[in-house]
């Protein structure tokens, strides 16, 4: 009988194991799909460290790997191969080839694709939100746990990652369009006249 019971109880864990994975799985894809369905997106973002605010701006992403990050000094802008970093404040140009590998490059693709195939992914709620926490497995990733906050248009409303150090790194994204009519010089830059040009291609 206690072996009938102790049975039962380890297929009804497995079970609830299997279903928690299940709605992980429903709720990644879903946020995938949201992604690879968008020709293009673009959002507000507010970065704080360890509760400190460090980074406002905007975003811009289109298809395949191009990015533009709007700062109040600072502009970077990538076509897919060519990056541009454009430091207003010192009229200064750092020219490099786009590299997707570079942990302190902002890619979407990244977060949204990369990442999960590298991690456990289980899946939490928040006040009613879905929050898909992400423990690598894998060697080469530069955080301990990344939580992911999805809203009701399976989009990420705020992304927490606690690096290897345990500094608490958020960034919360407002204002979303997607498929917007974006010029290409959007996804370009021109250094100004006068500018200091570091070419490092």
């Amino acid at each position: 009988m206690k072996k009938i019971i102790e049975i039962g109880l380890c297929l009804f864990l497995l079970a609830v194991s299997v279903h928690a994975q299940n709605n992980a799985d429903k709720v990644l894809r879903g946020l995938q799909d949201k992604f690879k369905s968008a020709k293009n997106i673009s959002a507000d973002f507010v970065q704080t460290t360890n509760g400190k605010v460090n980074l406002t701006g905007k975003f811009y992403y289109e298809k395949e790997n191009k990015l533009r990050l709007e700062f109040k000094n600072l502009l970077i802008v990538t076509d897919g191969q060519t990056s541009w970093n454009y430091n207003k404040k010192e009229n200064k140009v750092i020219i490099s080839s786009y590299n997707p590998d570079d942990p302190s490059y902002f890619s979407l693709k990244q977060i949204i694709e990369v990442y999960p195939s590298k991690c456990d992914v289980s899946l939490g709620n928040d006040n009613g939100s879905d929050v898909l926490v992400l423990t690598p497995n894998k060697p080469g990733l530069n955080f301990k746990t990344a939580k992911i906050w999805i809203n009701s248009e399976n989009l990420i409303s705020k992304i927490m990652l606690t690096d290897q150090n345990d500094a608490l790194v958020q960034v919360s994204f407002s204002n979303y369009k997607l498929n917007s009519s974006l010029e290409k010089s959007t996804f370009t830059f021109t250094p100004p006249k006068g500018s200091k040009i570091i070419d490092l291609r």
